[in-house]
Formats: structure tokens, C-alpha cells, sequence
């Protein structure tokens, strides 16, 4: 009907053109004009068929018909036959080349169609001819689409897409990929037959290929509809659009669901106020859980669908907030992507410069935390077309986008390809891991927690599968962190990943045995820190000696030897005297901590002990430890 609208007041504003410049754009033949008014009536009832038939036989009984030629483009268009609809208007021009509305009418036209140096030459001889019919904002937005496509389109970018194959695609429409930071796992959208929406999921077997996708299933898929799914890097958890469910506070909704071992629990209305009354979807989730962008139809905002985020803190999401005018516009901003280096976000806009329609565009974090000027991803990534979604791997260059393309099975297709340069976010890496019983090698379920070592701040919390004991975290480089792994009836397992000035990170692979508390068994306190040499303790093992403080409270019947130990260079008696203060160093800090003096031992023991070669550097630094001992339950 807007359509419908919009011919009327082209129509109207050709025969004001009409009484001001005398151009002629109706005709003197009364049978003639008798069809049209027949024509214009099947047109107002949306009987464009019989519509367009009474416009050709029209336009038999008068060829130089200008409204009738007009009417019947607007047709045309409205079936997206752009080039059918070019032809028409380039023919109006001819009739009548002194016509301002049909050069407009041309451009847009060919807009549609991808033909942006044409359009712009036609927007050029519009203004030219002091076209002044069209609204100035609407032409020069169109001017700003003509110039754009025309330099884009000769300034490709790379692209080159490959369809993932019939395991993913099918007939159907499949689109909003999203993967774990190891790109082992896909979970997608799929509109079915009935025109309802489920998420399919899908694993790489051991040649790296995807494996035929499966329904997820219930309780997240249901009768009703689902769309826009983020999976977790670590694919433990999902945050999804539900609509029109019987728990809504909305027509759609962001729910969320947590893998209990290989099933997925009921999901939970996030509520209020992340969700209300209007329309919420598309969430996308960071790296590390605690951030949340989505798009929303909600009130406060800059344009029809804006992207807003909110944070999560001590189990509750604070109210979201617009990401501001940078990135949202009059238009309407979609499909937000936050990639795993937490400051790369993807959109889709129909308002920022681009090839027409909507458009891919990506934005960095500045320095103070502001979002930078959208950058459009550059065709043919982006076309005349609709471009809706895409997802980007955790090494910044492997990225997944829905398109239609001739390669296809149908509809949309998922297709994987490697993103261009300019456009990629900073690689991240990951360590994986399973952690198991020492003894039994039983898989367990453990909290695990990522630490940045330089802020001793918390990066990411979690637990691992209980049925599987894995775990997945992102880590971004030029930083240092230490890992904490801890179960109910076992000693806790540290790590530290030192990642300074190392922006590539590379996967990381770890089996994490948990020892079960008893006599004799060891702890190594790998994020314990001195400065060579000395034994006075760093600022970053605070981190590591609270996590055993906390450890002897929650355990009150342990006693344990703390124990300090070199490599085999320098002097012996040294060596023994330093790992002997070193020990010492802990010690005094878990007793001025709360912990009994009665419950705590300590000894340095140089070189005597070493868990590795003394050869390489390597083995001297797993041999530069200190550890604990259980001596007494």
C-alpha cells in the first residue's frame, strides 16, 4: 500500500509538472484513457496482473502514454523486475525527455538492480533538470548509494564464499550462524515449511568437515518460533529469540539456556529489563558472558530497530543502554556480532552509506569505549541485495554469512569464507581443556575460572561439562592470565598462560587431572611469583595464595607442607636457602591470612626434587616451583 501511495503522489506531481511546464503525460484518445482509469482501479485493489494487461492494451491504442508507461514500471518494480522496469522508463524519456520524475524513477530502479553508475548518471540529469517533484533528502540519500556502489564495485574487496554444504543447506532458507571459538560446533537457523523457525546444530568430524545437522530439539525448539541464536565460545550455553511464547513480555523475546552434560535445560526469559513489551532479538554474547547486544524496536531509541547492550553483575543484567548515535541511525540498525575480541562489532544497517538495502558494517572500540565510525565490509561481501547476517571465527579471519547465490541448494544458503583483511577483528586463541579424577579419570564437573593476572580481575567463570569435563575459554593476546580449576573433594589445579607481546595466540590444549584429597598427594602453585633471586613475593601470586587460603577454610582438617624448589644452576647451598625462604614466604602469608600456624610446614629442597630435565630452559622453569603437600587429613 506505501508503494501504492507513493505512485499517487508521483502521479499528482506529474500533472502539477504538467500545468508548469506544459509536458503532456496523458493521452487524447477517450478509449485510451478509459482503460487506464480500469487499470488505475485493478491497481488500487492490488490486481496488478489484470493491472498491468489494461495498461499494455493502453499503451497499443496510444504509444507516446506516458502515465500508462509510468503506471506499469511501478508494477514492474513491485515484482522486483528491475530491468523490465528500466526499460519502461527509459522509454518515457524518449517520449517525453523534458519528464524530470522518470530519470528518479530510472535511477532507483537500477539501484535495485546493481547498476550504481547508470543510477548516478540518471540522479545527476534529475537534479540537472531541477527535478524538484522528489523529496531532497530521498534523492540525495539515493545519490549517496549511486556514488558509494559505483566506487565499491570498482574497488572489490576479496570474497569468495563457499557453500557449506548439503549436511547445513538445504532447499529451506538457512541463516544466523553462530560457532564455538573452535569452530568445531555450528548452530543455525532454519525456516521450515511452515514458515516457523528452528535452530539445527551441526559438529566437524575428524576430516574438518560438518557433519549432517540435527534439530536441536526440545525444550528450545518448540511449535513456535526461534530465531537468532548465540552459542557461548565454549558452547555450553545459548541466548536466543523466542517469539510470542506463553512467558513472553513481548511479541519476541531473548531467552537463554545452559548444556546440563548432553542436554539442554528449559530455557529462561531474560525479563525485565532486558526484555519488554516490544520487539527484542538477535543477541550476541561476548567472549567472556558478561556482555549483551541485541536489537530492539523499544522506546528511547535513534530510528526503527536499534542495537543496545547490557552487562551482567552479580547475576543480574542491568538496564540496557543504546549504543548511541555512532552506530544507530534514523534507519534501522540489525544483527549486531560482537567477535571474540571483545571490540569488533558487526551490524547490519539500511541507513549508513552502502550499496542499497541492507548492508554489512563493522565498528572498533576506541580507547575510551566509544564505538568508532561504521565501516561498511565492501562488496561483493555486500550488494544490491539484503545482506542479514554474518559470524566470525575466534581466529578473526574464518567468517559465515547467509546468502543466495546460483552455487545454492535454494533460498539462503550458510557459506563459509575467508574474511579481507581490513575488515577482521584481532585473532583470539583458546584453551581447551577436560578435567578428570586423577585416579579414576572419571570426567567431573569443576569450577573454572579465567583471571587476568595484571588487574587480578575475574575474565570469565564457568564450569566444565559434566558428562564430558571439557571447557573452553577465549584468550586474547598481549596479556597474561592465570587459570583455577576446583571441585568438592579435590586439591584445586593452577595454570598460567603469559602472553605478553604475543598478539597471534595460538589454541592451547589441556588435560587437568584433579587429585583427590589425600596423604601425599601435590599441588604445584604455578601462579606463585618471585623476582629472580629473591623470594619476596609479587604483586600477581596474591591471586594464587587466596585461592589456597580459601582452600584450607573450606577444608579445616588439612595440614599441609609447603615446599620451594630451583633448577640445578648456581650454587647448591644458595639454592637450598632460597626455595627454603621462598616456602617460608608462603607460609607467613597463608597465616597472617587466618590460617593456623599448627596446620603449616615449610621446606626448601634446591634441586633435589626436579619434575623435569635441567637440560633446556623449559625443564629448569617447571623445576623453579612451589608447591604443597597434604602430610595430615
Amino acid at each position: 500500500m506505501r508503494k501504492l501511495i507513493y505512485f499517487f503522489v508521483l502521479f499528482l506531481c506529474a500533472v502539477n509538472t504538467q500545468a508548469q511546464q506544459e509536458i503532456f503525460t496523458g493521452t487524447k484518445n477517450k478509449k485510451a484513457y478509459k482503460l487506464f482509469g480500469e487499470a488505475m482501479q485493478a491497481y488500487t485493489m492490488l490486481e496488478t496482473r489484470k493491472s498491468a494487461q489494461l495498461l499494455h492494451n493502453c499503451i497499443q491504442m496510444d504509444s507516446n502514454f506516458v502515465d500508462a508507461y509510468m503506471l506499469l514500471a511501478d508494477i514492474r518494480e513491485r515484482n522486483e523486475l528491475f530491468d523490465e522496469a528500466s526499460k519502461i522508463y527509459i522509454k518515457v524519456i524518449e517520449i517525453n525527455p523534458d519528464f524530470q520524475i522518470p530519470y528518479y524513477k530510472l535511477a532507483k530502479a537500477q539501484l535495485s538492480n546493481g547498476e550504481y553508475a547508470n543510477a548516478l548518471h540518471n540522479l545527476n540529469q534529475y537534479k540537472e533538470k531541477n527535478g524538484n517533484q522528489i523529496d531532497a533528502n530521498k534523492v540525495e540519500r539515493a545519490l549517496i548509494t549511486a556514488k558509494f556502489g559505483t566506487n565499491a564495485v570498482q574497488n572489490p574487496v576479496q570474497y569468495n564464499p563457499i557453500n557449506m554444504g548439503a549436511g547445513i543447506n538445504t532447499p529451506l532458507d538457512e541463516y544466523f550462524p553462530g560457532v564455538t571459538a573452535d569452530a568445531k560446533t555450528l548452530i543455525y537457523t532454519r525456516l521450515k515449511s511452515n514458515r516457523t523457525e528452528d535452530f539445527y546444530i551441526s559438529t566437524r568430524d575428524e576430516n574438518n568437515n560438518w557433519k549432517p545437522s540435527r534439530n536441536m530439539g526440545p525444550p528450545i525448539n518448540s511449535e513456535l518460533n526461534e530465531g537468532t541464536i548465540s552459542l557461548s565460545s565454549d558452547g555450553q550455553y545459548v541466548f536466543f529469540t523466542g517469539c510470542n511464547w506463553p512467558v513472553g513480555e513481548g511479541s519476541c523475546d531473548i531467552y537463554f539456556s545452559a548444556l546440563d552434560g548432553l542436554d539442554w535445560k528449559e530455557p529462561r526469559n531474560l525479563g525485565f529489563p532486558v526484555n519488554t513489551r516490544a520487539w527484542e532479538s538477535q543477541p550476541t554474547i561476548s567472549f567472556d558472558g558478561k556482555t549483551l547486544y541485541f536489537s530492539s524496536a523499544r522506546p528511547g531509541g535513534i530510528g526503527g530497530m536499534d542495537i543496545w547492550m547490557s552487562t551482567y553483575n552479580k547475576g543480574r543484567w542491568s538496564a540496557p543502554q543504546n549504543l548511541g548515535t555512532e552506530i544507530n541511525t534514523p534507519g534501522n540498525e540489525e544483527s549486531p556480532f560482537i567477535a571474540k575480541d571483545d571490540a569488533t562489532l558487526y551490524f547490519t544497517s539500511d541507513y549508513h552509506p552502502g550499496m542499497g538495502g541492507v548492508d554489512i558494517f563493522y565498528t572498533r572500540k576506541q580507547p575510551d569505549g566509544r564505538w568508532g565510525t561504521p565501516v561498511n565490509i565492501g562488496y561483493p561481501i555486500n550488494t544490491n541485495k539484503d545482506e542479514r547476517c554474518l559470524a566470525i571465527g575466534a581466529n578473526g579471519i574464518d567468517a559465515y554469512i547467509a546468502a543466495e547465490r546460483n552455487d545454492g541448494f535454494g533460498g539462503l544458503d550458510l557459506y563459509e569464507f575467508q574474511l579481507h583483511e581490513a575488515a577482521r577483528p584481532l585473532k583470539t586463541g583458546y584453551v581447551k581443556g577436560i578435567v578428570y579424577d586423577a585416579k579414576s579419570l572419571k570426567k567431573l564437573r569443576a569450577r573454572i575460572e579465567l583471571i587476568d593476572l595484571a588487574t587480578g580481575k575475574t575474565i570469565i567463570e564457568s564450569v566444565s561439562n559434566k558428562v564430558t569435563g571439557e571447557f573452553l575459554f577465549c584468550l586474547q593476546g598481549n596479556k597474561e592470565y592465570a587459570l583455577n580449576v576446583s571441585a568438592d573433594g579435590y586439591l584445586f589445579y593452577s595454570q598460567n598462560f603469559s602472553l605478553k607481546n604475543q598478539s597471534a595466540v595460538e589454541p592451547l590444549n589441556l588435560d587437568v587431572p584433579l587429585q583427590p584429597i589425600i596423604v601425599g598427594e601435590k599441588v604445584v602453585l604455578n601462579n606463585v611469583f618471585f623476582e629472580v633471586d629473591k623470594f619476596d613475593l609479587k604483586n600477581e601470586s596474591k591471586i594464587e595464595l587466596d585461592k589456597l587460603v580459601a582452600f584450607m577454610k573450606t577444608n579445616a582438617t588439612i595440614s599441609i607442607e609447603l615446599s620451594g624448589h630451583t633448577d640445578n644452576t648456581g650454587i647448591k647451598q644458595k639454592n637450598i636457602e632460597l626455595s627454603q625462604n621462598r616456602a617460608k614466604a608462603v607460609y607467613t602469608y597463608l597465616i597472617n591470612n587466618g590460617i593456623a600456624a599448627s596446620r603449616l610446614s615449610y621446606k626448601g629442597y634446591g634441586d633435589t626434587q626436579p619434575v623435569a630435565d635441567n637440560k633446556t630452559e623449559s625443564g629448569r622453569k617447571l623445576n623453579r616451583r612451589t608447591e604443597f603437600k597434604v602430610i595430615k587429613l
